[in-house]
């Protein structure tokens, strides 16, 4: 619980901060605090989607991949629509910045994995 806790803030930091850039090559000139919120609420949903669609194993891994990359640009598009983001960015935007925070995560997840695996060899030797 503690790692999916910790991934929830870290993609919604890695969201924040990519967030940031592009609105300042739109011109934005702050991040207003409910956007916060409403990033953070998307993350967390997100987290729980995913959890769910881990459960859902098929033979073919790009089947799950995609699967998951779907769920996750339906309710960044849909939270786009509730929270009117679209008013100042465009869905394809909304979309790139999806698909880098679901990759970024994949990588984080990776690098979870990678610790969990050196703490269970380095217990196996002692």
């Amino acid at each position: 619980m503690k790692s999916k806790i910790q991934n929830i803030f870290a993609i919604t930091g890695i969201a924040l901060v990519l967030l940031s850039v592009i609105a300042q090559f739109y011109g934005g000139r702050f991040l207003c605090i409910e956007t916060v919120y409403q990033v953070l609420g998307v993350c967390t949903a997100i987290q729980l989607v995913l959890m769910l669609l881990r459960k859902f194993e098929s033979p073919y891994f790009i089947v799950e991949i995609l699967l998951e990359i779907g769920a996750v640009l339906v309710l960044i598009l849909v939270s786009g629509a509730v929270f009117h983001w679209y008013d100042s960015l465009p869905a394809w935007v909304l979309i790139i910045m999806g698909v880098a925070v679901y990759l970024t995560g994949c990588a984080i997840d990776i690098f979870q994995i990678q610790n969990e695996v050196k703490m269970i060899n380095h217990y196996l030797k002692k």
